[in-house]
């Protein structure tokens, strides 16, 4: 003992730096590890964003296809191009019906192949009106596949009545409608989606009909009258989810994408162990069966993105990392960019999960966070003006859809002076448009003939020659006791009511009794 404190004494300025070494030496690996983590957490959630953004854009065009193709059944599906389309339809006794011949005139990549039983339906039977409903799609889907590139590997209606509807085009032989169908996931889910739900349904794994390989499904079910009528599908390959995940992330571990069945859909390394399912989000890194594990939910979506990282990987990360005050500086200015690229891609992101691609009024999602906002506040005083372009699809017909499109960037322009305290201008569907009104004072009635007023007045001409825009509105305000759903019902219920008498008017909710109601 003596000879140790002998020793002590006389190399006691060598122990201190020693022992400050290590303390210094432990810092920095402390410091290390939490900058590790946290720039792996922000390249996982970064990860999580994009696929989230992707699912968004999936969940979106599937919304409006299915409101395009519910509003068409509630007039005509029928068309010059569905009856071109049915016209080249060809019902062989033994295989059905299928449209393996495509007219010549049509541009390449427009049409689907659409295939099921024979024989061909009855004229005016509820089949030829799906028939021509599917084929209707054709320029829906084939922008949808634009749109999304090579994220997709299919796109398509199946009928309740054995039929499919499939793009891109391919030939009978190499893919035709089946019974079995109807027992996939994808479509046993999306009958089983509850009727108020409007966002999509993802089907779990299972092996592609064309034998692409194994895929999930994203559905959305189409419905007249309260039936559902088919359901509209995007494929996305999981050999494709799995590219997404190989694309720059965290720089060290695996990526796992899990669905909300505890199924792995894909990972950014071949040939890894799974990792611990876990049911509730973890908000850091946990030690998980021998790596240390990061559980992100990706909001609006039923995924789930976990990061595994091994013992062994985290020490050379770690050891790399304090080789060099350079390295460490590297990993910094990394870790800075990093942070930068996930803030704007934030700001990007939630500028497109609240706002209409097309005329950059808001959407549903911000609709949700409105209804909640003001629920929570208490209030009961919104009003609502649900109003859209009356003969909007002749429109399209004589015009063309490019000159539809400006339409309903015109409305939202003219619209938006009204945009002030608090009030907000949602895109409903289609060509509809709902616009909220915070302040309890403002008579609804003028504000909607002051808005029906101010659209037929405008020169549309500068658009399109002999262009002329009307539109019919409705209107209802929300008092206690009435949800603002409820209210934002009656409006339609009274736009209902102005374009049956007459259109190019506006009309309040009529209560029991007779009386007008705001």
């Amino acid at each position: 003992m003596p000879r140790l404190l002998h020793a002590f004494a006389k190399y006691r300025l060598q122990w201190l730096l020693l022992g400050l070494s290590i303390l210094l030496l432990f810092l920095a690996l402390q410091h290390s590890f939490g900058q590790i983590t946290e720039l792996n957490k922000r390249d996982t959630i970064g990860t999580a964003a994009e696929l989230r953004s992707q699912y968004q854009q999936i969940d979106t065009l599937l919304e409006a296809m299915r409101g395009q193709a519910e509003e068409r059944l509630r007039s005509n599906p029928q068309t010059t191009l569905t009856h071109q389309l049915y016209r080249a339809l060809h019902a062989d006794p033994v295989l059905g019906i299928a449209l393996d011949r495509v007219p010549a005139n049509l541009p390449p990549g427009l049409v689907g192949n659409l295939t099921g039983p024979g024989p061909l339906p009855a004229p005016g039977s509820e089949r030829e009106a799906r028939f021509h409903l599917a084929l209707s799609l054709s320029p829906l889907l084939s922008t949808a596949a634009q749109l999304l590139s090579k994220d997709v590997a299919w796109l398509y209606f199946t009928g309740v009545d054995h039929f499919i509807y499939l793009y891109p085009w391919v030939p009978s032989r190499q893919f035709r409608f089946d019974t079995t169908i109807y027992q996939k996931s994808y479509w046993l889910d999306a009958l089983a989606q509850p009727s108020d739900n409007r966002h999509a349904t993802l089907s779990r794994p299972y092996q592609d009909f064309a034998g692409q390989g194994q895929m999930i499904t994203l559905s959305q079910p189409i419905t007249h009258a309260r039936k559902v009528v088919g359901v509209l599908s995007i494929d996305i390959l999981l050999s494709h989810l799995e590219q997404a995940l190989q694309k720059p992330g965290p720089q060290t571990g695996t990526l796992f994408l899990v669905n909300a069945h505890q199924q792995i859909l894909a990972r950014s390394q071949p040939g890894t162990a799974p990792p611990l399912i876990r049911g509730e989000q973890q908000d850091e890194y946990h030690w998980q069966q021998g790596a240390f594990q990061f559980v992100h939910a990706i909001p609006d979506t039923p995924l789930t993105l976990i990061h595994r990282v091994p013992l062994l990987s985290l020490l050379q990360a770690l050891f790399w990392q304090s080789v060099t005050a350079l390295l460490t500086l590297f990993c910094l200015a990394v870790a800075t960019l990093s942070s930068l690229r996930s803030r704007r891609l934030n700001r990007r992101l939630n500028y497109l999960s609240q706002h209409d691609a097309l005329t950059g009024a808001f959407n549903r999602h911000h609709f949700d966070a409105f209804e909640h906002r003001h629920a929570k506040a208490g209030s009961h005083h919104i009003g609502a003006i649900m109003f859209d372009c009356d003969h909007f699809k002749l429109v399209n017909d004589r015009f063309g859809h490019g000159v539809g499109d400006q339409v309903l960037i015109q409305l939202v322009q003219l619209c938006q002076p009204l945009q002030v305290r608090g009030n907000s201008l949602i895109r409903w569907g289609g060509e509809e448009f709902l616009l909220l009104v915070v302040g309890k004072t403002i008579p609804l009635d003028q504000l909607a003939e002051q808005m029906r007023v101010s659209i037929e007045q405008h020169p549309w001409s500068g658009i399109a020659a002999d262009l002329r825009v009307t539109v019919s509105l409705g209107y209802c305000r929300q008092y206690p006791g009435i949800r603002l759903q409820e209210a934002i019902r009656r409006a339609d219920a009274a736009l209902y009511r102005a374009k049956a008498n007459g259109r190019n008017r506006s009309e309040g909710w009529q209560d029991d009794a007779g009386g007008n109601q705001e």
